[in-house]
């Protein structure tokens, strides 16, 4: 059985519209490339991948299984990832984007923001997306749909590391191109604004999960 044949082709076509449909992964890297530059949304998004790599480990170990069919368990994680995703939400208003040189050279980054360090944006990455039960759906319902039995473990592995390959190629680009809109005089009260809207839009989706039902 050839490993790239359709069924992976499609799977690739999924996987691509999960990811780049809006939600609270683009949100974080919205909020913390206006806040803090670059570099900081590129160390979200590898959160992000790493919170997806614990996710496709549990769904082989049956966890995220166990988190679809449970209420209980469902509703913990639902609830907690409505408060971490608000938590960084009312943080996003509350904040102050530092101000941008007044040049940049051609690979100049912005400044990270003094209380956004290169660990604390991992580490909302990371949080985010471990605590986003839709983000194990996606490995407990999504992905066995196109795994068939007798699948190789080469395939299943390159599988992973595609979703995780366009994950971060999305988000990186994502995050750049948004650092990028804040720059300059009027970039600057325009990114500010942005992200009081990105806190709102936080806030708005831990809300939604916290209502959301399965």
């Amino acid at each position: 059985m050839h490993v790239f044949d359709a069924r992976f082709a499609t799977y690739l076509a999924v996987a691509a519209l999960l990811i780049v449909t809006p939600g609270p992964d683009t949100a974080l890297v919205t909020r913390n490339a206006l806040l803090a530059g670059r570099r900081v949304a590129s160390l979200t998004a590898l959160g992000i991948g790493a919170g997806s790599v614990v996710w496709a480990v549990a769904s082989v170990l049956g966890v995220a299984v166990l988190l679809e069919q449970s209420a209980v368990a469902f509703t913990v994680f639902k609830l907690a990832g409505a408060a971490y995703l608000c938590f960084l939400g009312l943080r996003a208003l509350l904040a102050r984007p530092h101000a941008q040189p007044r040049a940049y050279g051609a690979t100049t980054s912005a400044p990270a923001d003094s209380r956004l360090g290169d660990r604390s944006a991992l580490w909302q990455g990371f949080v985010s997306n471990l605590l986003n039960p839709k983000a194990g759906a996606i490995f407990a319902t999504v992905l066995p749909q196109f795994v068939s039995p007798g699948d190789s473990a080469l395939r299943l592995l390159l599988m992973l590391l595609a979703y995780e390959a366009i994950l971060l190629a999305w988000l990186n680009l994502y995050g750049y191109a948004i650092s990028r809109a804040g720059r300059g005089a009027v970039g600057e009260r325009v990114r500010a604004l942005a992200a009081r809207i990105t806190g709102v839009v936080l806030i708005a989706l831990g809300l939604r999960l916290a209502v959301e039902q399965r």
